[in-house]
């Protein structure tokens, strides 16, 4: 099947922002169904970290609209290269939204993502915000869709329910002020 120019531009976008020698790989659900490509390079935006982009995710329906258009989106996430299955969480964050119909904006999270890939991992869940790391990435606006970008932050079960307390902005305060790693899924919870 040839790649559609949307997702063309798609990841053109993604490479200009994360910049570095990019792959692309295909992961498949579970049921060989669905698909979803992933564009990763590595050392970026730091020596030691891998990142990654979805792309085609923004062909499935998140169920918003902006100024009556449909709003998609693409995650973009990274972490230390050591996690090697980083890749296949952030591809079971995008089934959950092809085949689950899971609907995803700034502050969801989607719980025990990560615990399916590091289960000994104190970080757990996945928290979708601005893509703070790469403000190149801009919304993109086609004639039937306009394709934003959310950046997938692992956290932990007591950052969850801070964030389902006080609300995500204040955990985002919270990380900025602790200078958290989120590039470690072994990092010890802030709270």
């Amino acid at each position: 099947m040839s790649i559609s120019n949307e997702n063309k531009i798609i990841a053109k976008s993604a490479l200009h922002a994360l910049g570095g020698k990019p792959s692309v790989s295909k992961f498949w659900d579970d049921s060989n169904v669905s698909n979803i490509d992933m564009l990763s390079t590595i050392n970026r935006p730091f020596d030691g970290v891998t990142s990654y982009s979805t792309i085609g995710l923004s062909n499935h329906s998140i169920g918003f609209t902006v100024d009556e258009t449909p709003l998609r989106i693409e995650i973009v996430g990274a972490s230390a290269t050591e996690y090697g299955q980083f890749s296949n969480v952030l591809a079971t964050c995008a089934f959950c939204i092809i085949n689950s119909k899971f609907s995803v904006f700034h502050g969801e999270v989607f719980r025990d993502i990560i615990k399916m890939y590091y289960p000994n991992s104190e970080m757990k869940h996945m928290l979708f915000v601005s893509p703070f790391l790469w403000e190149d990435l801009k919304t993109i606006d086609f004639p039937n869709k306009k394709v934003a970008w959310l950046l997938a932050v692992p956290i932990s079960g007591n950052e969850y329910l801070f964030a389902q307390d006080k609300g995500t902005d204040s955990l985002e305060e919270l990380f900025g002020k602790g200078k958290i790693d989120i590039f470690d899924l072994e990092r010890e919870s802030i709270l």
